[in-house]
Formats: C-alpha cells, sequence, structure tokens
C-alpha cells in the first residue's frame, strides 16, 4: 500500500469492497469506467493492481484531490445523467460506489442504459446504492416523490437533496431486461461513522435483444 492509500483508509476508514469482485474484473479486462470518482479511493486502489481507470465526478473539486491520489488514472467531468462521453463497447468494467441514488427513475434507468452501451461484450457491471433501510443517512425521511425517492434536506450528514433508496425487487426492476445479475446482497458497511446500510450488485449485460434476469 502506498503513502497515498493509506492516507485515503485512515480518512474514510478501510473499504475494500472491490475486493471480492477483482477476479470477475480482472476476467473481463484492463479497463475501468468510474461513475463518480469523489476524490479518487477506488481509482487509486484499482490503479495499483494494475487496471487503467478512467474515471469521472460531475464536480471538478474532488477531481483535483483525486488526481493527487491516483495519478495513474484518467479522470474528467461528466454528469450521469448526460449521455457517458465514452464510445459504446469501449471498456471492459464499469464501478459506481455510492453514485448512483440521487435520481429520478427514469434518470436511473437511462444511467443504467449507458453503462450497457459502453460495456464490451463479456464486461461487468459492480455497483452498490443506498439500501431502504439506510436510516442513518436519509431513508424514510422528508418528502417521497417517487416511491423510495426522497427530498432529504441536507443537515450535515445527508449533503445531497434528493436520495433513492433500493429494495431487492427494483434493483431486479432496474436491471430488467438488459442484464443478468450473478451477485446480489445486503451488506452493512463501515464507511463513514455511522453504519451504512446497502445494496451491491455484479451484472453482465445481456446481447442486444437478448433475454431477462
Amino acid at each position: 500500500m502506498t503513502a497515498t492509500q493509506g492516507n485515503i483508509s485512515r480518512q474514510h476508514g478501510a473499504d475494500p469492497w472491490l475486493d471480492p469482485f477483482l477476479d470477475a474484473m480482472r476476467a473481463a479486462g484492463g479497463t475501468v469506467l468510474e461513475l463518480g470518482c469523489g476524490i479518487g479511493e477506488d481509482a487509486a486502489e484499482l490503479t495499483t493492481r494494475g487496471f487503467r481507470v478512467f474515471a469521472f465526478d460531475v464536480i471538478r473539486r474532488p477531481i483535483s484531490k483525486a488526481v493527487e491520489n491516483a495519478p495513474a488514472a484518467c479522470f474528467f467531468v461528466a454528469d450521469l445523467q448526460s449521455p457517458l462521453p465514452v464510445r459504446s463497447a469501449a471498456i471492459d468494467s464499469v464501478i459506481a460506489s455510492l453514485s448512483m441514488h440521487y435520481f429520478p427513475w427514469q434518470a436511473t434507468r437511462g444511467i443504467v442504459d449507458e453503462v450497457r452501451r459502453v460495456l464490451r461484450p463479456g464486461g461487468v457491471f459492480v455497483f452498490r446504492v443506498n439500501a431502504t433501510d439506510d436510516v442513518h443517512f436519509g431513508a424514510l425521511q422528508g418528502e417521497e416523490l417517487e416511491p423510495n425517492y426522497y427530498h432529504v434536506p441536507p443537515d450535515g450528514r445527508n449533503n445531497r437533496p434528493y436520495k433513492r433508496f433500493f429494495d431487492e425487487a427494483s434493483l431486479r426492476a432496474l436491471l430488467t431486461p438488459g442484464w443478468r445479475i450473478v451477485h446480489l446482497a445486503h451488506r452493512t458497511i463501515s464507511r463513514y461513522d455511522t453504519p451504512k446500510q446497502v445494496w451491491e450488485c455484479r451484472a453482465y449485460p445481456n446481447p442486444i435483444g437478448g433475454g431477462g434476469l
């Protein structure tokens, strides 16, 4: 582990969430696209393990820190709600750590469709999102705008005004019919001072026109 990685771990707590998925990612190939990279913790880890990482966030400020933390990665600014500035079938793995649960349902479906577009045949999508029992981070709080999608006033912990929370059924609906789910599990993680409830998933795109789950 590099000094930079050690600093990241001390700041945010050990969070090796990708470890169980690394073999599948290596089998898919060496390129990784990260959706919503923040300050680059995952990008730093993946580049030290030999992956070629492309990562983006919607805000420029954290990207400047990400460049310091993961100098071997390629970072850019992009909005998840817009088409990804990536060629179709160009990426082996796409990862998203706690970055896809801020949007209305149709926008979230659009993100997943874009991920499918940029993945090569045999590519893998690994992500985690808020769970519906994540009460320490906004679940069941504020005004419900859609099922499990809330306007959550920022309070120092909830720093985004809109948050979606997923259960198993809604995740399966999100990935129907274009994906084959091979791993879907509820987890309690210790990334923050308070335990956080998430769902994590690994899925592969079906061929265009292929079947469902």
